[in-house]
């Protein structure tokens, strides 16, 4: 890894602690967190203070996003939910399952919201957290769609998941759907699609939940969330 892009991940983590924990992030767990010294933590958080992206809380020793960050995430993240969100909640009020809306963040992916029914068990997913794409359905969307860009090519699938992942990353190419059985999870189930802007992959939508419960409707589940993201004109996928 270059100097370059370890400054930039070493930055992006900050952003992603701090984002994580809006009580504020001490000094020192930033360092924890990266595992990196103290005076090159400060330095970053220093200049991320000064640009305002990030704020110092008075006698807390915490850091909190700034108003520099909130601007950003109010001109990209949040105007995706804004129009996403209509499809979120009449997918969660029909299936009455979790429904959960999924961006690619470099190699990763991340949750970024989710929308749960009024049921005793329900899937609960981690938000804000950056997590390896394989197996969920979400990641497995955006590798078949190229949402990662460069980042997960078909030899990257077949050296780092094996044949076997390279010919189910096909087969959601071919469906326009990916499914996650009891794969992260043994009695959870879900089925994802994508959702587009502009022609492109820009996130995805899973809908999840007790697999004994949702295992039966997946195909339902899937035709229902294209049919919703294409008339929002979300979709240009065939199902």
């Amino acid at each position: 890894m270059t100097e370059g892009h370890r400054t930039v991940s070493r930055v992006i983590r900050i952003l992603e602690t701090v984002a994580r924990r809006r009580d504020g992030v001490t000094l020192m767990e930033l360092c924890q967190d990266l595992n990196a010294p103290r005076s090159s933590v400060h330095g970053f958080v220093r200049g991320l203070v000064a640009e305002g992206y990030l704020e110092e809380r008075d006698g807390s020793g915490g850091y909190v996003l700034g108003v520099g960050a909130h601007t950003l995430l109010a001109s990209s993240s949040t105007s995706l939910l804004e129009i996403v969100r209509p499809v979120m909640r009449e997918l969660r009020d029909r299936l009455t399952e979790t429904v959960t809306l999924s961006v690619p963040v470099g190699r990763d992916i991340a949750y970024v919201s989710s929308f749960q029914p009024d049921h005793p068990i329900t899937y609960s997913p981690r938000l804000h957290t950056r997590r390896h794409p394989w197996p969920t359905s979400t990641g497995k969307i955006f590798m078949a769609f190229g949402a990662f860009g460069s980042g997960w090519t078909s030899a990257d699938i077949h050296r780092e998941l094996g044949p076997e992942a390279v010919n189910e990353v096909a087969n959601v190419l071919e469906n326009g759907f990916a499914t996650n059985i009891g794969e992260s999870v043994t009695d959870v189930a879900a089925v994802a699609v994508g959702v587009e802007i502009s022609g492109r992959m820009v996130a995805a939508l899973s809908i999840g939940g007790p697999r004994a419960r949702i295992e039966p409707r997946l195909m339902d589940a899937a035709g229902l969330a294209h049919e919703l993201l294409v008339l929002k004109g979300l979709s240009s996928l065939p199902l």
